[in-house]
């Protein structure tokens, strides 16, 4: 069950971060659009440390291996 948790604080996440773009479009003042990219980035980091930690080690560890490090392949010239 914690596992799963995770794994949706992980998804919630990557959402918030998808959100912070679509801030500067919306017909909002300048103050408030700053509170909402502010709660956003920092909503996103919380819900992506705390699934981090629910998911457990070997699912991070896991995400890490297949994703992150394949982005490092494609971006290396040789």
């Amino acid at each position: 069950m914690k596992k799963k948790i995770g794994i949706t604080f992980i998804i919630l996440s990557f959402v918030l971060w998808i959100l912070i773009p679509v801030i500067p479009f919306l017909s909002l003042g300048a103050g408030v659009k700053t509170a909402i990219v502010s709660g956003l980035f920092i909503g996103g980091e919380v819900f992506f440390w705390l699934g981090a930690l629910l998911a457990g080690k070997d699912i991070v560890k896991n995400f890490i291996q297949k994703y992150w490090r394949r982005g490092q392949k494609n971006d290396d010239p040789s």
